[in-house]
C-alpha cells in the first residue's frame, strides 16, 4: 500500500505541474504519472501544454476517461458542440498518437473507450459524405463533379468521397480521418459511415445526456441542486453534529491529493487540512474539487472556463476559511486545540457543511444590501448607482448570492470575503452606504431634496458625493444662509472660483467644511462614518478646486469641473420645475 509520505508527495508533484505544465519535460515517468491526475487537473495541464505548443508530454499517456474530459469541458459551449475546439483537439489527439510511434490499433482502441459519437459530431458540421460503389466510375465522377467546389478526400478503400470547405475548419476533418485511417482501415470506415447516416440532433442529445452525468460525478450538478449551497447552516446546529469514526477515512492505493486544493495563502483552512493524516487528506482534497465545481454550477459558468474555476476556487477556500472562523466564535478555545477542534468539525460537516456555515454570515450581508438597494436612496437603474467609490462597488458586491467585496486598493475588481475582518469591513461599508443617504438627504444632514434627483433626466450620473459636496460648498458662500442653501441648486463658475480662492488654505481645504460635516453627521446618529466621509468626500472637493482649469480672463471652465454638480454639467438633464440658478 502506498505510504502516507508517499501520497504526500505525490499530492505535491501534481500542484507543481498544475503551476507549471512545462516541469513535464524534467520527469522520465510519465507514462505512470499522467494518468493519476485528476480530470480537472488533466484538462488544465493540457490547456498550459496546448498554448506551449507541448501536448506530446500528456496526450501518448492520458487515459481514455482523461481525453473524455477533456472534451466534456473544452469542446462545448453551453449545450451544444464547440465544433472548432472539438476539432482542435481530436486532430492533437490523432497527432500525438502517430507521433508517439504508437502500434496500429491503438488510436482505434482510444475511440471505442471514448464517446465514438463525439467523434462523429465533432467532424460532422459542414461536412459532406457521399458513399460510392468502387466498381462504378461514373458515380464516382458525379460525385467529384458535385463537390468541385469544394476541399475533397477519398477515403483509401475508395469506399466514400469526404468534401469539406477549403478553410482550416473543414482541412481538420480531413486531417483526423487520415490519421484514423492509417491507423485501422474498418475504424475509418465505420467513422465515415456514421457521418454519412448520423441523425445530428439525436446523436448531440445521447452526447449531452453522457456529458452531463460525467460533469454530476465531477461535482457540476444542476443549477437548482448546486444552490443548495447558499443555505446557510446554523453555527451552533453544526457545532453539534456527530464526527464520524476516524477508522472510516483510509488512504487507497495510488490516491494522491487534488490539484484544486487550498493555497498556503489559506492561513487556518491550510493549517487545518495540512494537519489530516494522508488518507484524509484525500478525501477532503476530491471533496473540495467537488465543491468547486459545484459552486460554478450555483453560478452558472461554463464547466469550461478557466478564468470561473479560479475564481470559483479562490471563493470556496475563502468562504470555507470563514466558516471554519464561524465556528470558533465564543468557543474560548486554548491555541493547541484549535485545529484538533477544526479537523473534528471538517469530518462531521465536511467542507461543503464547513462552506454552508461560512455562508450564514455572507447571507446576512447580501440581504443588508438588497435592503439598501430597495430604499431607492442609493440605487437607482443599478445597483449602488448614486454612491461613491468604495460604497457603490461594495453594494453591487454584495448583493450577488455569493457577496463579495471590492478591492479598493486597485479601484476595480472584487474579491471574496474570506473571515471576519472581511464581514466586518463589509458591514462597515454598508452601514457608510446608508449613513452617507441619510446625510445627503435627512433635514438634520444636508436636506437635499430627493425630489430634485427624481427629475434628473439622467440621474445615474449623479452621485450622493456630488450632491453633499455642492451643498458643503454652497453653505460656505457669503451672503449662504442655512435656509437658502437647503434650497439645492448647482454652483455656477462665480461659486467655484471664490471657493477656490478662498476654501483653499495652502492647497488644503478650509477645517469648516470637516467641521460642519461631523456636526451634521452627529445630528443623524452616524458620528462614527463622519472622518471617512472627510476623508473620501471632502478630499475629492479638495482635489477638484485645486485643479480648476482658468481661461486668460479668470474665468472657470465649467466643462472640465467635476465633483460638484455645475449646470454645464446636467446641460440637459433639467426637467421642468427644477432650477439651475
Amino acid at each position: 500500500m502506498t505510504s502516507p509520505a508517499e501520497l504526500s508527495r505525490a499530492g505535491q508533484d501534481i500542484a507543481s505541474v498544475q503551476r507549471d505544465p512545462l516541469a513535464l519535460e524534467q520527469r522520465d515517468d510519465l507514462a505512470e504519472f499522467v494518468p493519476r491526475l485528476p480530470p480537472t487537473a488533466f484538462v488544465q495541464i493540457a490547456r498550459g501544454l496546448r498554448d506551449e505548443d507541448r501536448l506530446d508530454l500528456v496526450l501518448p499517456h492520458a487515459s481514455p476517461e482523461q481525453l473524455t474530459a477533456l472534451l466534456d469541458l473544452d469542446g462545448w459551449s453551453r449545450d451544444r458542440i464547440a465544433v472548432d475546439k472539438a476539432r482542435g483537439w481530436l486532430v492533437a489527439i490523432a497527432d500525438a498518437y502517430v507521433a508517439a510511434g504508437k502500434p496500429r490499433g491503438q488510436l482505434r482502441t482510444l475511440i471505442d473507450e471514448m464517446d465514438p459519437e463525439m467523434w462523429t459530431m465533432a467532424l460532422l458540421p459542414g461536412t459532406a459524405v457521399y458513399e460510392l460503389d468502387p466498381d462504378d466510375v461514373e458515380q464516382r465522377e458525379q460525385a467529384l463533379a458535385a463537390v468541385d467546389e469544394l476541399y475533397s478526400y477519398e477515403t483509401p478503400e475508395g469506399g466514400f468521397i469526404v468534401a469539406v470547405p477549403d478553410n482550416e475548419l473543414g482541412h481538420m476533418v480531413i486531417h483526423v480521418l487520415e490519421r484514423v485511417y492509417a491507423d485501422d482501415l474498418q475504424t475509418g470506415r465505420q467513422l465515415t459511415l456514421s457521418m454519412r447516416g448520423a441523425l445530428t440532433a439525436q446523436i448531440e442529445e445521447d452526447l449531452l445526456r453522457w456529458r452531463s452525468g460525467r460533469l454530476a460525478d465531477l461535482g457540476f450538478v444542476d443549477w437548482e441542486e448546486a444552490m443548495k449551497l447558499f443555505r446557510p447552516l446554523d453555527a451552533k446546529s453544526a457545532r453539534e453534529v456527530a464526527a464520524p469514526p476516524a477508522a472510516t477515512v483510509v488512504a487507497r492505493e495510488g490516491e494522491a491529493l487534488p490539484v484544486a486544493f487550498p493555497s498556503p495563502s489559506a492561513g487556518l483552512l491550510r493549517r487545518v487540512l495540512g494537519g489530516l493524516a494522508a488518507g484524509e487528506q484525500g478525501v477532503r482534497a476530491r471533496e473540495f474539487t467537488l465543491l468547486v465545481n459545484e459552486l460554478m454550477s450555483a453560478q452558472r459558468s461554463e464547466p469550461g472556463d478557466a478564468k470561473a474555476q479560479e475564481r470559483a476556487f479562490h471563493q470556496a477556500e475563502a468562504t470555507v476559511s470563514l466558516g471554519l472562523e464561524v465556528l470558533l466564535v465564543g468557543l474560548g478555545l486554548p491555541p493547541a486545540e484549535v485545529d484538533a477542534f477544526l479537523a473534528g468539525r471538517i469530518a462531521a460537516l465536511g467542507l461543503r457543511g464547513v462552506f454552508r456555515v461560512g455562508y450564514g454570515p455572507l447571507a446576512t450581508l447580501r440581504k443588508t444590501a438588497l435592503a439598501l438597494h430597495r430604499e431607492g436612496r442609493v440605487s437607482l437603474t443599478k445597483i449602488g448607482s448614486l454612491l461613491d467609490r468604495p460604497w457603490g462597488p461594495a453594494l453591487e458586491g454584495l448583493s450577488r448570492w455569493l457577496p463579495e467585496l471590492p478591492i479598493e486598493t486597485s479601484g476595480a475588481g472584487f474579491r471574496p470575503i474570506a473571515g471576519l475582518r472581511d464581514v466586518a469591513r463589509a458591514t462597515e461599508l454598508l452601514a457608510q452606504a446608508g449613513a452617507l443617504a441619510a446625510l445627503t438627504f435627512d433635514p438634520r444632514g444636508y436636506a437635499v431634496d430627493p425630489q430634485w434627483v427624481s427629475r434628473v433626466d439622467e440621474p445615474d450620473r449623479l452621485t450622493l458625493g456630488d450632491l453633499v459636496r455642492t451643498s458643503a460648498l454652497r453653505r460656505q458662500l457669503p451672503g449662504m444662509s442655512e435656509e437658502t442653501a437647503a434650497a439645492f441648486a448647482p454652483v455656477d463658475a462665480d461659486d467655484l472660483a471664490w471657493a477656490a480662492d478662498h476654501l483653499l488654505v495652502n492647497g488644503r481645504l478650509a477645517p469648516a467644511l470637516a467641521v460642519d460635516l461631523r456636526k451634521r453627521c452627529l445630528a443623524i446618529g452616524a458620528p462614527q462614518h463622519a472622518e471617512a466621509f472627510v476623508s473620501a468626500v471632502l478630499l475629492r472637493l479638495e482635489v477638484e478646486l485645486g485643479a480648476l482649469e482658468r481661461d486668460e480672463a479668470g474665468e472657470v471652465d465649467l466643462t472640465r469641473a467635476g465633483g460638484v454638480i455645475t449646470p454645464q454639467r446636467i446641460g440637459v438633464w433639467l426637467k421642468t420645475g427644477l432650477s439651475a440658478t
